[in-house]
């Protein structure tokens, strides 16, 4: 099973999404988090109008519940929600590994 291929797959067909960005982080934990199943960390960057009138905790639930699955899998995941004019603010900080 290709994890981040099914969580990319999921958010897709779940919310209306503007942009995707999901970044392994795994092996970059590799000397303090082992594990045969990867990936183990990770970051995931959605911009979505979707997320328009919710704060950032109302945001990160809803990822969470669509995901809830896969997230038992993973032993670390960092979340950045935008709506499309949050994303193309100047001063809006957007991770970049």
């Amino acid at each position: 099973m290709d994890l981040i291929k099914v969580i990319k797959e999921r958010i897709y067909n779940s919310i209306n999404v503007i942009d995707v960005d999901l970044i392994d982080e795994s092996r970059s934990h590799a000397s303090h988090y082992s594990t045969t199943v990867l990936p183990s960390h990770i970051q995931l960057m959605i911009v979505s109008d979707d997320f328009i009138g919710m704060n950032s905790i109302k945001r990160h639930r809803l990822i969470y519940k669509l995901l809830e699955n896969e997230i038992k899998l993973l032993h670390a995941v960092s979340l950045c929600l935008y709506t499309k004019d949050e994303y193309n603010q100047p001063e809006t900080e957007i991770f970049i590994s």
